[in-house]
């Protein structure tokens, strides 16, 4: 897969980091959404046999440099807690044989760190910190620390891989210092696409993989609206007997948004409708609201009103039972828009009422835009409908 692949690629890039003796900071810069993927990758990665650096997660937040040092060191200690009799039935001692045990701050943590790290190159290992703060109150104080371990780590065995968002990176003014390097975890959506058109080629590729990849091109081709390779590419995809329900309904419903977006409601719908049944048919519940959502928007532009009323009914029954509120808001403003072009005023302000109801009810953090976006919409087509009624 493309994105398998391009995870692959980017471990083994931060591996030959970890294994090699030059260079102490890693800046690896990550969008938002892609954070929490990197962090579950090397979360799980150092359990394996094939790995054999030893990775500490820190992301405490960065008040001052003594504390944040004082606690990257604790993380350490726990660590050895945790792992010290493995580490002495290799022969490893962990005792602190610093002057001071109880001693911390940058210094005190820097040659505690540094003496285990050298204990650890016996057995080819590099002892890493994989560090996210959930808040940085002194960037100047943030940025001065990671300066302090670039110049002053003298051991090839201790690594610091600090992660920075990709579109700020606040750790630019690293940028060319010594044993300072940068990796960027990201991919283009036109090195993704160009990755799948690749892969397509593979004549020797598994029926599922195909599947899969046959789709990704799909929407890459639906996303740059070339609708035609977009269709040629999902009637591909169904073409395979072998295919599981969920690839075929997916493919499906694919088709079916393909055809809607050109032009093709008949066709449309009657792709969708195949895709609902098979929702039916094999509980396919997480696809099943966005089919019968979009089957009722082909229904609508067919001017097929009564099965789409029906329709969007059965898509908002769906996401209400997933207490998915800006699904179910959304069929309530396809179902307005219908009563709004049938003359029944009141029925489209009562719907939109409830669907204002339903974006106000959103409290999730994550999706305040998409709250405050549809209390927008629904509030200025509510005073529309209200106003010429």
């Amino acid at each position: 897969m493309p994105l398998a692949g391009f995870f692959h690629e980017q471990l083994r890039t931060l591996e030959d980091f970890l294994g090699s003796p030059d260079g102490v900071v890693r800046c690896v810069l990550v969008d938002g959404e892609m954070r929490p993927i990197l962090l579950k990758m090397l979360a799980g990665r150092d359990a394996e046999d094939s790995f054999p650096h030893a990775l500490l997660g820190y992301q405490e937040a960065f008040a001052d440099p003594v504390s944040w040092f004082a606690g990257m060191q604790d993380v350490l200690e726990a660590g050895l807690a945790e792992h010290g009799a493995a580490l002495v039935a290799e022969g490893i001692a962990v005792a602190d044989d610093a002057k001071d045990p109880a001693a911390r701050g940058p210094w005190p943590f820097l040659i505690r760190a540094e003496r285990l790290a050298n204990k650890l190159s016996g057995l080819g290992c590099a002892l890493a910190f994989v560090v996210d703060p959930e808040q940085v109150r002194d960037w100047a104080g943030y940025l001065k620390s990671i300066s302090f371990l670039a110049e002053q780590v003298r051991s090839p065995r201790l690594k610091f891989v600090i992660l920075d968002n990709r579109q700020e990176p606040a750790l630019a003014g690293l940028d060319g210092a010594d044993r300072v390097s940068q990796q960027v975890f990201w991919a283009s959506p036109q090195e993704l696409e160009a990755r799948v058109t690749a892969q397509l080629a593979d004549v020797s590729l598994q029926t599922e993989e195909r599947q899969r990849l046959l789709a990704m091109a799909a929407s890459f081709a639906f996303a740059n609206r070339d609708y035609v390779r977009a269709e040629a590419l999902h009637r591909e995809q169904l073409a395979s007997p072998d295919a599981p329900p969920i690839q075929h309904a997916l493919g499906l419903y694919g088709l079916g948004n393909t055809l809607l977006a050109s032009g093709q409601a008949d066709a449309a719908a009657e792709a969708l409708l195949h895709a609902c049944s098979l929702c039916i048919d094999h509980g396919l519940h997480e696809l099943a609201p966005m089919a019968y959502t979009n089957l009722g928007v082909a229904l609508h532009r067919l001017g097929r009103f009564a099965e789409a009323f029906g329709t969007l009914r059965v898509a908002s029954n769906f996401f209400r039972d997933q207490s998915n509120l800006p699904g179910e808001a959304f069929v309530c403003d396809n179902l307005a828009t219908m009563h709004v072009e049938l003359g029944q005023r009141e029925d489209a302000a009562r719907v939109r009422r409830y669907a204002l109801s339903l974006y106000e009810g959103i409290t999730n953090p994550a999706l305040a835009d998409v709250r405050e976006a549809g209390r927008a919409d629904v509030l200025a087509k509510l005073e529309q409908v209200t106003n010429n009624a």
